[in-house]
């Protein structure tokens, strides 16, 4: 009976993942069923924000978060792996307000909030779409939709209400005066961990002061003349002698003729321009550490948050940042107090969302405690086990920097109300216990759910309601809980036993660059709840950056969009813009491939599949270090899937054995060489460092499995030769074992192919997902070295008959060999088709021998 392929597809094709979409939506194989005997493992996904197209890097480093859900599914979990988006904060509403072209103070409140929503919902839908093309497998996503959430949702703003309540009744929350980082632009209050640097090109202004009942003077060197009007203090360092006879002097501002006291302080840098500097209300965060250090709590100041300058300006009021600094530079110039001026660099304080300057103004916020537990947070990251190990440091060494408490207040719209209302009669502060908080509430229009004042007893029925919101991070600091079903977010608890079984939660993946945001808000409040650590496991990614090492972001031109890779190049005609790939991506790809059929008319396909990506992102580098996304090494990684369905389709041409009595000894190797492999995979996976697998698998099928075993024994397979029954039925039940291992090995890392073969070939009605991961034997990670003569063997053959121009099917006449090949000499015969081989060393001098080391070869 002539033997044929049982894959009928003569090569793999990314279209072929929809079909595998389409099985796993329709048989609901990620489907959450709790079940007490099994271990819950839960993942608290990162919910993407969703203002724009989801870009290359998104897409790559989700579906590194889906091979943390997909491997432990295959150790037996019962994995909760949540869909979910991040809807709240400034970038949508910087969004709306430059699409309208005007404030958000200047718009209908509500008008302006389901204008916020409906960009949402455009965004959304790619996000959504590009996590499923790309494999994810969220429970929401294959049969638990209520295993998804959104971040804008009464249901998850109302835990994030509670959980306010809860701190402040606790006493945890705090109302105070404080110097704030503030963006102009924005137009709120932003955390220490939002802000970004960048280095500008500055100037340095030399002013002249004079000291107070004396004709000495002093020269002062700033960036920002402007700050004059609020110097508090002057200073000099402890060790520059040049101003000892100063200590206890004071000097009088130019122009303003302030009286200011001179201090020795060590932050003065002698080195510095002049050496002596003035502390302001303020230019920086040095000047409100060393007033706050000073007992000079309330200087005044002199920007408002509109950016203008107020009063204590004097006659520079109402003038921007730049005018006032112009003005004032003039009038020192005129009246002889600038000495001279010269060039420097400066690092600014910007604005992570709008790259404006940060400005440091004192503002009535809210704050959530974190000075006083720092301490107490130090140990519960210790007791957390960081993929990879070096990660810990970025969050110590950023709990090490924090000086002040939180800030979580906003003066925004897009966000959670913070559900205060204050007493008509004494302007109290009253906020619901968590028991009395039933919903959500917006408390800037609806009314309080308490009836009366907790400090006058006044009634409440006229309160004012607060009218800020959290900062996003307050929402977005939740998250974990939510993915342990706090507050029954995704099924019905009644005793809360899930939750307090599971918190703390499995594991917190997410990128290196929100480590001092993200991961360090979710600790902190995890702890003032719960005591706990928030995760067990913290799995941190590096970036994803352009070919060239820069990062890559839409402001840059760099940005590519993963439809590119995930899309057929012919769509129907009534596809959403948001689903289509972003014709600027196709100018970036041109650039990188400095091709003329990129640069042409046409397009070629690049929709090489979310297999093809998914595996790229595991070649391209160890866990935790940055990736080049590279065009080429994708174009040379999809070849690999081809590969590995050439390797299936061969397999599939014979029937699947027992397990026979004896293995021959080919047979006996590659399993040893098999079960080596599933020992390194198995290290690899227990890092969650997907590179390790994804490495030892390429390099095994690619340079061991292909070439030199499936070349061995091929002849055998097809019974071709006088192979007895037994050594047939061995080869054919080691190909189908080993295929076998292959695909659940590679099952977290393309699950797309291995599905759609293993489904083929084994398992008509299953999923290889719901198989366990194959376990070494023999728990060593070390090669046969009779694998290395193997591959220096057949090497040293085929160039031998390429170097004489002979096909590698050409006959010879003999072949010596060491004594440790021997066992495969009937499989090496039929291979490169040799009459005799021996293992007795043929003469040097023996005409017509080609000799290489421990080979030697005569045709």
């Amino acid at each position: 009976m002539r033997l044929k392929p049982k894959l009928k597809q003569k090569r793999w094709e990314a279209i072929n993942e929809r079909e595998i979409i389409k099985f796993w939506t329709e048989n609901e194989i990620f489907k959450f069923i709790h079940n007490p005997m099994k271990p819950v493992y839960i993942i608290d996904t990162p919910p993407p924000y969703v203002s724009g197209r989801a870009h290359i890097g998104f897409a790559i480093h989700y579906a590194q978060i889906d091979m943390i859900a997909r491997y432990h599914r295959m150790l037996g979990s019962n994995v909760i792996f949540p869909a979910c988006t991040d809807r709240n904060g400034l970038p949508v509403e910087v969004k709306v307000e430059k699409k309208l072209g005007k404030s958000m103070h200047d718009i209908d409140r509500e008008d302006f909030l389901q204008i916020c929503k409906r960009e949402l919902d455009k965004a959304e839908e790619n996000a959504i779409q590009v996590m499923k093309w790309m494999g994810l497998s969220c429970n929401a996503f294959y049969g638990s939709p209520e295993m998804y959430y959104q971040t804008d949702s009464p249901e998850y703003r109302f835990n994030t209400q509670r959980t306010f309540c809860r701190a402040w009744h606790e006493g945890k929350i705090l109302r105070a005066t404080r110097p704030n980082n503030w963006c102009i632009d924005c137009g709120t209050t932003i955390a220490d961990a939002e802000i970004e640097y960048r280095d500008d090109d500055s100037t340095l202004y030399y002013i002249k002061f004079n000291i107070e009942n004396s004709d000495e003077t002093i020269t002062i060197a700033t960036t920002r003349p402007e700050m004059i009007p609020t110097c508090e203090l002057i200073i000099f360092h402890p060790s520059d002698a040049r101003y000892f006879h100063l200590k206890g002097k004071n000097a009088i501002t130019p122009l303003f003729n302030k009286t200011v006291p001179i201090k020795v302080h060590r932050e003065a840098n002698p080195k510095f321009g002049s050496g002596i500097m003035m502390i302001c209300a303020y230019g920086d965060k040095s000047d409100v550490s060393i007033l706050r250090e000073f007992g000079v709590t309330f200087p005044k100041t002199m920007i408002k948050p509109d950016g203008y300058t107020n009063e204590v300006s004097g006659k520079y009021q109402e003038h921007t940042i730049e005018e006032a600094q112009n003005a004032i530079l003039k009038d020192l110039d005129e009246k002889g107090f600038l000495i001279g001026s010269g060039p420097t660099s400066r690092r600014v304080p910007i604005c992570w969302r709008s790259k404006t300057p940060i400005e440091i103004i004192a503002m009535d916020e809210y704050y959530l405690q974190q000075i006083k537990v720092l301490p107490e947070l130090e140990k519960i990251v210790n007791r957390m086990k960081f993929y990879p190990k070096s990660s810990r440091i970025i969050l110590k060494n950023w709990l090490s920097s924090i000086n002040m408490d939180w800030a979580i207040s906003r003066r925004r719209f897009y966000g959670t109300s913070i559900p205060i209302w204050y007493c008509p009669k004494c302007y109290t502060p009253n906020v619901p216990k968590e028991n009395q908080l039933k919903r959500y509430y917006e408390a800037w229009k609806e009314m309080s759910p308490i009836s009366t004042c907790y400090q006058c007893g006044n009634s409440l029925k006229e309160a004012i309601g607060e009218e800020r919101t959290f900062d996003t991070w307050f929402d977005s600091s939740i998250s974990e809980l939510i993915a342990c079903n706090y507050g029954n977010t995704f099924f019905e608890d009644k005793n809360g036993s899930f939750f307090s079984n599971n918190f703390p939660c499995s594991i917190r993946p997410q990128g290196k660059e929100i480590v001092r945001t993200w991961l360090y808000y979710t600790i902190l409040r995890a702890y003032h709840l719960f005591k706990k650590p928030a995760f067990k496991q913290v799995w941190i990614s590096g970036l994803v950056r352009d070919p060239y090492g820069g990062k890559m972001s839409k402001s840059l031109g760099n940005s590519i969009d993963p439809l590119l890779f995930l899309q057929p190049p012919i769509l129907p005609e009534d596809t959403p813009k948001m689903l289509r790939p972003d014709q600027n991506s196709w100018k970036i790809i041109a650039e990188m491939k400095k091709s003329s059929k990129f640069l042409g008319k046409s397009k070629p396909s690049l929709f090489y599949g979310a297999d093809s990506l998914r595996l790229t992102s595991c070649l391209q580098g160890s866990h935790g270090s940055d990736i080049r996304f590279s065009l080429s090494k994708l174009e040379g990684n999809a070849k690999f899937i081809t590969k590995l369905w050439n390797i299936s389709r061969f397999i599939s041409t014979f029937p699947i054995e027992k397990s026979p009595k004896s293995l021959s000894p080919t047979d006996q190797w590659i399993l040893n060489s098999l079960d080596a492999l599933i020992y390194r995979c198995g290290e690899g996976y227990e890092k969650l460092d997907f590179s390790i697998p994804t490495e030892n698998i390429y390099n095994w099928v690619w340079n061991i499995f292909a070439p030199h075993y499936i070349e061995l024994v091929k002849s055998r397979a097809y019974k071709q030769n006088e192979a007895s029954h037994e050594e047939v039925q061995s080869v054919r039940y080691c190909l189908h074992q080993i295929l076998q291992v292959i695909l659940k090995l590679l099952a977290p890392i393309t699950p797309f192919v291995t599905e759609g073969i293993y489904q083929y070939l084994y398992e008509p009605l299953g999923s290889i997902h719901h198989e366990l991961l194959p376990k070494s034997k023999y728990n060593q990670s070390i090669e046969d070295p009779r694998t290395y003569e193997l591959i220096k063997l057949d090497s040293f053959i085929w160039k031998a008959k390429r170097d004489r121009g002979l096909s590698l099917k050409a006959s010879i006449t003999s072949l010596y060999i060491p004594n440790t090949l021997t066992e495969f000499i009937p499989d090496l015969k039929e291979m490169h088709n040799i009459k005799t081989i021996l293992t007795i060393k043929p003469n040097k001098n023996e005409e017509g021998i080609i000799h290489h080391n421990q080979f030697a070869i005569k045709f």
